[in-house]
């Protein structure tokens, strides 16, 4: 029986990635489901379908759509995050992230493998020590609180989920920018940026959080694990993370400002943690990994 990949919410920073890395790692074909995309990539193997996840027609086309197929391997990426506290957009997070997401988990009964995204945010609590698996979740805004919800409705349906840090990394889309991105042609126009030095995540780059998650969908054993971290090894700072990055094109360090989270009302108006960090020991036994590094 010939598998094929389903990405929905394909045209994000991940999707595009994982997009990537599947025609590249894999001999499947993919159904990239989103909307208002552009086509990057043209191959064979890669089809685009319009869809909506709040649109139940949208849904049921996807199915009908992919109603022929026996063994469907589904990466889910949609979210919505809310983060002005506006309540019509609070309506929108809850339908995106709750309601949309319990009726496309219900519509597909020949899937394979299903593997759902959630966050380092479940944890708002200071920690020198990483957050395994297991350790209790303590989400610190509405939005790692869907997430939570996400996770019981993933785990009610046997399915997988991937907790994942801060990512970075070069945008392949050609419509939208990463803050990457933006790092890079700000420094090399003699801009300054200010970053902070006191808040650490286990940063990892798009390219290796998308090849492990297809090497997590490509190995029958890793399913028996309902949850994983994908994450590096290393509590890196933006701060750290921009010196690094003007480091690689030869940029000038002096335009990369060193600020503290302490000073800060602008950015964030609610308290947060300053260093969460995922443990990634499982995902490195399971797949028999020596070290996850970011990629800068």
């Amino acid at each position: 029986r010939q598998s094929m990949y389903l990405i929905v919410g394909a045209k994000g920073f991940l999707g595009s990635y994982l997009i990537k890395n599947i025609l590249s790692m894999t001999k499947e074909d993919v159904v990239a489901a989103d909307v208002n995309y552009v086509e990057t990539e043209q191959n064979p193997r890669l089809s685009w379908q319009n869809c909506d996840i709040t649109k139940e027609k949208d849904v049921e086309k996807l199915r009908e759509y992919l109603k022929e197929k026996n063994d469907i391997k589904v990466i889910y990426l949609p979210v919505y995050f809310n983060v002005n506290k506006n309540p019509e957009v609070d309506k929108q997070a809850w339908n995106v992230n709750i309601l949309s997401f319990a009726r496309f988990l219900d519509i597909f009964d020949k899937v394979s493998t299903f593997y759902g995204i959630s966050t380092d945010m479940l944890y708002k609590e200071d920690r020198d020590i990483p957050y395994t698996e297991h350790d209790e979740i303590t989400p610190m805004n509405d939005y790692a609180r869907h997430k939570a919800v996400e996770e019981r409705m993933l785990e009610a349906k046997g399915y997988n989920i991937v907790r994942l840090p801060v990512m970075m990394g070069p945008s392949l889309s050609l419509v939208k920018k990463h803050f990457y991105d933006d790092i890079v042609s700000n420094l090399r126009a003699g801009k300054s940026m200010e970053f902070f030095t006191d808040s650490w995540r286990s940063m990892i780059d798009f390219d290796t959080v998308s090849q492990i998650l297809v090497k997590l969908m490509e190995t029958p054993s890793a399913h028996q694990y309902p949850i994983v971290n994908i994450a590096g090894d290393e509590a890196l700072s933006k701060y750290e993370f921009a010196l690094r990055l003007a480091d690689k094109y030869g940029l000038d360090k002096n335009l990369v400002i060193p600020i503290s989270m302490d000073n800060d009302t602008k950015i964030w108006t609610e308290k947060r943690p300053k260093k969460i960090l995922l443990d990634n020991s499982l995902v490195k036994q399971i797949l028999n990994l020596k070290e996850l590094k970011i990629k800068i």
